[in-house]
């Protein structure tokens, strides 16, 4: 379904059309970004809950200081539910304790939005409200047979602001004949996006766009695979389509297009960005000389 998607969105932005849906924000043909720079409160959040867990954890149940999540957040769709990264059975006699709070940007003022305590770990599964922008602590506290405090960890989650920010460049105004393209993209916040591995380079011929034909990569090469271990840090539900790649706001990362044979003329790159509720096609211009 991504795919038919992203494919739909791309042919109104050839004939001139924006998406426009319900889960589409609409950005005119033409433009390179959408929104603006973003003062990001998210990092001060997540912080404050990320050290909770570094002052607390003990490494009973959970991998401590695993993957260094520092100031970053696990954004959630509103209305969906979150899948917590747990063990696949707790020791015998030892019990869960999940805990979901609305809080502020301090993660201080905690409103309750849904606990339990109990030894099915499945119902550590749990409904985001349906809101956007709202910040959340979820809590998951093991304790055993005696009900002592084994350990703790915090997520500090947000449902997906309303508003995207994104950009991209092409590095060059203008590139050398068979010379390699190098973009930029740019994620101003406040939410994550997830861009499209399979970006589009259009020539101008006689007014019209024609797509260029992406040359299969040069071997010999011996594709060894990686595997990708599931986790609600993914946030693969973001995803553009099947071949997306996740940036964080506040960052950036250079591209490197290497598959594309171009002679003199003008030429314009497409890609999809955005996230799977809400897609844009940005573009932007060079020439070859």
């Amino acid at each position: 379904m991504k795919k038919l998607i992203a494919a739909s969105i791309l042919a109104l932005a050839l004939s001139g059309c924006a998406p426009n849906s319900d889960n589409e924000q609409q950005v005119e043909t033409g433009d390179s970004f959408v929104g603006e720079y973003q003062e990001l409160v998210i990092p001060t959040f997540a912080t404050v809950v990320n050290n909770g867990t570094t002052r607390r954890a003990t490494g009973n149940i959970f991998v401590r200081n695993q993957g260094n999540r520092g100031d970053r957040a696990i954004e959630v769709l509103p209305g969906s539910i979150y899948e917590p990264d747990l063990p696949e059975a707790l020791p015998k006699g030892h019990t869960a304790e999940f805990l979901l709070e609305e809080v502020n940007r301090a993660a201080e003022r905690p409103k309750e939005i849904y606990s339990v305590k109990t030894t099915d770990l499945e119902k550590g599964k749990v409904k985001i409200p349906e809101e956007n922008g709202k910040l959340y602590r979820y809590t998951v506290t093991i304790r055993d047979a005696n009900g002592d405090f084994k350990d703790v960890r915090f997520d500090p989650l947000y449902t997906s602001f309303e508003d995207y920010n994104m950009a991209i460049n092409v590095m060059k105004p203008t590139y050398r004949k068979n010379e390699t393209i190098t973009l930029m993209v740019e994620n101003w916040g406040p939410n994550h996006i997830t861009y499209s591995n399979d970006w589009k380079v259009y020539k101008k011929k006689n007014d019209e766009w024609e797509e260029v034909v992406r040359e299969e990569e040069k071997g010999p090469f011996t594709d060894i695979g990686y595997a990708i271990i599931p986790s609600a840090w993914n946030m693969d539900y973001l995803d553009v389509d099947d071949n997306s790649a996740l940036l964080i706001p506040g960052n950036h990362v250079r591209i490197v297009l290497d598959q594309f044979s171009l002679k003199k003329g003008q030429y314009k790159l497409v890609g999809n960005l955005g996230s799977s509720e809400n897609n844009f096609l940005l573009e932007d211009e060079f020439e070859v000389n």
